[in-house]
């Protein structure tokens, strides 16, 4: 089998086509799949697949859908600014539901937010975050809701994103948007397994997932802390954004991912990610 991992940002919308809007883009991009014969899994699906090296299943081409920094726009529509109503990424994955019944059985995605509420307070309010007229567009008040209803799972985007727009980071390091800066424990342990245990509390669901913020990996987190202190921060496997398939060979701390908008910016253009993967 071969597997890949599409990721989109609900905030991203500067028009309303499919290049210039991640909503439009999610809406064809289920067809696409689709269409194309693509099997659309839950993300839990690809990890255990990667486990036993990409077999079983022969032929099949698996996808799994990933929404990255938490938005509420992930969860609810929402009326834009400049470009009228927007509906939700889990509104347009019930969309296709209904319009498609069984088209998809495992139809999912994964939800990857910031923890901290200081952090999430700041970019709301930075201005080049798009959003500064908007208040609680960051707000984690959705996220039980969401993870209760069975379409999209809740996963770990760190403490605070090493965003520029935070005040005061977690690591120690006073660089900001720059996730490999994070090479200690002491760091790591900040950024991840606290943000776990926030997202745990919040959302009251399971939290196993974790997408390093700007794709941004270091030797020790992949090959040192994910893995030898699982136990504490309670991660099952985490993902990064090479924009490609995945390899049986690719390490559980750092599966690929595609992302809409810089790997494809089009339906033939994920069509053709599609094609290599297969």
């Amino acid at each position: 089998m071969k597997a890949l991992v599409l990721t989109y940002h609900s905030h991203n919308i500067a028009g309303v086509d499919y290049a210039t809007n991640d909503h439009v883009a999610l809406a064809c991009d289920l067809r696409t799949l689709t269409q194309s014969g693509a099997r659309i899994v839950p993300l839990a699906r690809i990890v255990e697949a990667l486990r036993s090296g990409l077999e079983g299943a022969h032929g099949e081409t698996w996808v799994a859908l990933t929404f990255d920094d938490g938005p509420s726009f992930d969860y609810a529509d929402f009326v834009h600014a400049r470009f009228g109503p927007q509906r939700s990424f889990l509104n347009v994955m019930r969309d296709f539901a209904r319009e498609a019944p069984g088209a998809q059985a495992e139809l999912h995605a994964t939800s990857f937010v910031i923890a901290s509420p200081d952090a999430r307070s700041a970019m709301e309010s930075a201005e080049d975050c798009g959003y500064p007229d908007m208040a609680d567009w960051l707000g984690d008040a959705w996220w039980k809701e969401a993870a209760k209803g069975g379409l999209l799972a809740i996963g770990n985007h760190s403490w605070d994103h090493v965003h520029h727009a935070v005040p005061r980071t977690a690591i120690v390091d006073p660089a900001r948007d720059d996730f490999t800066r994070v090479a200690s424990y002491i760091d790591a342990d900040r950024e991840i397994r606290r943000a776990a245990d926030f997202i745990r509390k919040r959302s009251r669901a399971a939290c196993e997932y974790f997408a390093y913020p700007f794709g941004h990996v270091n030797a020790f987190l992949v090959e040192d802390y994910m893995p030898c202190r699982a136990p504490e921060h309670g991660m099952r496997a985490a993902f990064g954004v090479d924009g490609r398939a995945i390899a049986p060979d690719d390490s559980i701390w750092n599966i690929p991912r595609a992302v809409c908008g810089h790997h494809w910016k089009s339906p033939a253009e994920l069509r053709a990610l599609l094609g290599r993967a297969s």
